[in-house]
């Protein structure tokens, strides 16, 4: 499943690839302001990647010209607006960079259009760097060419700085005005009448160079800090990574702050701004390793393999002899400077992605990937909860907690719960439970994530930072896609609950159910969708030994990964099935395949689901649509992300979990749950950061419970709790939800649907 998944420069400015609700749809041909840079690698073989985690070996070896972006302007506009304009741009993603990498084989058929003609192309290697230049030679709009090789025609990507760009650029829309005089341009051409230097501001001190400062540094370099370097960074004690980073990360958050009294946010709401991430290897290296031949040779070989899935702390440690052997043998320097080029192009890859938001990136130690295997006893537990007590699932439940707060450390722990508009997660642990005072992460933040296996495919998701901006009306159209056996025990029970919404909602959501038992009606039925939200009702399953998650089709096992050239996939994919991102499982999940085929982003599955609690989500899932956008987009109202719209139906999701046995048990009446629950979606709705304390308090005040009662209660519920179980993955938080009125206003027009 290690596929190369680059998209090509066609299809990252398709417009095929957006929303495939047109309710939200600019009109008109104008010429956009975004500056489209692409990274141009070799022509990898595509079946072939990087052994350790699936990075296009081209894309490796091209790391550094993600970092020579954070010095050029976004877009066109970007350098005639004042600096604390720029600096909230980034924070909203309306000024983030539009990059991409692209195999060179993929330019043969591209021509740059008049609409988007502003595009850099960025290239590594002499071969390449060459094909990019004959390519330019046959565009009308000819690219600018930034290489780290020297040629006539080409800027070298030491010297790359926003005045060549704008040099450039300004010939390039004289051509387009020349060809096409009645294309509207006005704002493009303000921009680049007005282009000043960007305002440059010292930090202050010299950074170490190293990977764990590197994503922070790029963010502050983004809106104009410079740095003075004090040479490689090489800490004798694992503290002094982790100050560092606290250190860069704070000045971030610090420097975000000041962005937050923009009036634009209503338009469009900050994106999140904090990052957690951590370089892995493919689980099934942690579990068994890899495939090497016997013999002496490859002993160094395997002792480097075995630092590497043992490895905790920023450093990879191993005793005096094996090291010895390491530096003396070809095979295993190969595999070290491999693992150094993996981790490199991940750390700066999601660093360009957080510095598009000017968020602030927590590198956290390598000990979160050790959790596994204390995950995997949790997953055991939750597939056979039939057979053992609550008590058995909240003890292994607390113990993945212990282990995965042990490993992230209180000081890197205080940075993530600064976070005031979200958490993304570039990992394959579900850091999703890391404990933050009595809540998980999830339900503490808005959190989503993204798998840092495949690379290719994390490369591709990170690349993905244009705004979707859809109407509250795009949510009107809701798919569901039944996919049972008809003589299955389970086939009705999400149809039969949908029913008993259906007068919550009555005309202000049109839901669509489509059973199918075959492939080709399952493909039909997804071609066939027009609206935003497709929900899958059915079985999922992740066999460890087929090493793939697949969804079941009638009586048939079907692998997503095998549909993407037949599938149109709406930009929210929502799963009611099991194990489609497994906790426990490989990489190539269900809910990956879904993103490999274009989805924006899929809820899915951690651990089984329980068919009454499943259906019971997606039931008030489909009232929250009906009641909670309108309510929120409406003509005096703002933008929501859905990464906010998902995470408050968890949060409510764990509330009812905590009211609804008391109200079976008579323990509380039915305006007491009704008034609780009133108050939890009032908060949760208004983002109040006490929502869970509060209903607790309520709770235990009527069942006369002292503090550690609680307290106790609150841990049972949310380790039992079906919240938990799933995960927002892909990007959520890009997908921007409004009225028709604030559509308008930030330039789209409302076609009929």
């Amino acid at each position: 499943m290690a596929k190369n998944v680059f998209r090509s420069a066609h299809e990252a400015n398709d417009d095929s690839h957006g929303p495939r609700d047109t309710s939200a749809r600019a009109k008109g041909r104008t010429v956009l302001p975004q500056i489209y840079y692409f990274i141009v690698v070799p022509e990898d073989d595509p079946t072939e990647a990087s052994p350790l985690q699936g990075f296009s070996f081209g894309m490796t070896a091209a790391s550094n010209l993600f970092h020579i972006i954070v010095n050029l302007p976004a877009d066109v506009l970007e350098l005639a607006l004042p600096s604390a304009a720029q600096a909230g741009r980034r924070t909203n993603g309306t000024g983030s960079w539009q990059w991409t990498p692209v195999a060179v084989y993929a330019l043969a058929d591209v021509h740059v259009p008049s609409e988007r003609p502003f595009w850099v192309m960025l290239t590594h290697d002499t071969a390449t760097a060459s094909r990019v230049d004959r390519w330019i030679k046959t565009q009308r709009y000819r690219p600018m060419h930034v290489s780290e090789v020297h040629a006539r025609g080409r800027i070298h990507a030491e010297d790359a700085e926003p005045t060549q760009l704008l040099a450039h650029f300004r010939k390039i829309l004289s051509l387009v005005a020349q060809d096409k005089p009645e294309i509207e341009r006005r704002l493009v051409t303000e921009g680049l009448r007005n282009w000043n230097s960007r305002p440059q501001a010292p930090f202050g001190r010299p950074v170490p160079e190293h990977n764990v400062s590197l994503p922070n540094v790029m963010a502050l370099q983004g809106v104009g800090y410079t740095f003075e370097g004090s040479g490689p960074f090489v800490g004798a004690d694992p503290a002094d990574y982790v100050r560092l980073i606290v250190d860069l990360a704070n000045q971030v958050l610090d420097r975000r702050e000041r962005t937050y009294s923009s009036s634009a946010f209503r338009t469009t709401p900050p994106q999140p701004d904090v990052y957690v991430t951590v370089p892995a290897l493919y689980s099934h290296i942690y579990e068994n390793g890899l495939n090497l031949s016997p013999g002496s040779d490859s002993r160094p070989i395997r002792d480097l393999l075995q630092m590497m899935r043992g490895q905790t702390k920023y450093q990879l440690y191993g005793n005096g002899k094996a090291w010895a052997a390491i530096m003396e043998n070809p095979g295993a320097q190969a595999f070290l400077r491999l693992r150094a080029m993996e981790t490199r192009i991940q750390v700066i890859a999601a660093g360009l992605t957080a510095a598009s938001t000017l968020s602030a990136t927590v590198r956290v130690p390598p000990a979160v990937n050790r959790a596994q295997g204390t995950i995997r006893q949790f997953a055991s537990h939750a597939r056979s909860e039939k057979s053992k007590p609550a008590a058995k699932l909240m003890k292994t439940f607390a113990e993945v907690q212990k282990r995965l707060g042990e490993a992230v450390g209180p000081e890197l722990c205080a940075v993530i719960e600064r976070s005031e508009t979200g958490v993304k997660l570039v990992t394959d642990v579900p850091l999703e439970w890391l404990p933050l005072g009595n809540l998980p992460l999830m339900l503490r933040k808005d959190v989503s994530r993204i798998t840092a296996t495949p690379g290719n495919l994390l490369i591709g998701l990170l690349s993905r930072t244009e705004l979707l901006h859809l109407s509250a009306d795009a949510f009107r159209k809701v798919l569901i896609v039944s996919a049972f056996d008809p003589s299955d025990p389970i086939a009705n029970i999400l149809l039969d609950t949908i029913e008993h919404w259906r007068p919550t909602y009555g005309a202000k959501i049109s839901v669509s159910v489509v059973k199918v038992e075959t492939r080709d009606e399952f493909v039909a039925a997804l071609n066939a969708f027009t609206g935003a939200v497709m929900i899958f009702d059915g079985h999922g399953a992740h066999d460890s030994s087929k090493g793939y998650g697949t969804l079941k089709i009638g009586r048939e096992d079907v692998s997503i990964w095998d549909m993407r050239s037949e599938i149109r996939v709406p930009p929210v994919v929502i799963l009611s099935a099991c194990d489609t991102q497994a906790a426990d499982r490989s990489h190539a999940t269900t809910a990956n395949a879904f993103l490999n085929a274009g989805a924006t982003t899929v809820v899915a599955s951690l651990l089984p689901l329980k068919a009454d609690s499943a259906a019971m989500l997606i039931g008030r899932l489909i009232w929250r649509l009906a009641e909670f956008l309108p309510a929120v987009t409406g003509p005096e109202g703002r933008a929501v992300l859905w990464s906010e719209v998902m995470a408050g139906m968890l949060r409510l999701q764990v509330v009812y979990d905590l009211l609804m046995p008391l109200l079976v048990e008579r323990r509380l009446s039915k305006q007491q749950y009704a008034d609780i629950n009133t108050q939890a979606i009032h908060a949760t709705t208004n983002q109040e950061p006490d929502w869970w304390d509060d209903a607790l308090k309520r709770v235990g005040s009527i069942l006369n419970l002292d503090a550690d009662g609680i307290s106790a209660l609150g841990r049972k519920v949310v380790a039992t709790s079906d919240a938990i179980r799933y995960t927002q993955v892909g990007n959520p938080e890009r997908i921007v939800i409004k009225s028709a009125e604030l559509l308008r206003a930030v330039g789209y027009n409302i076609e009929d649907s």
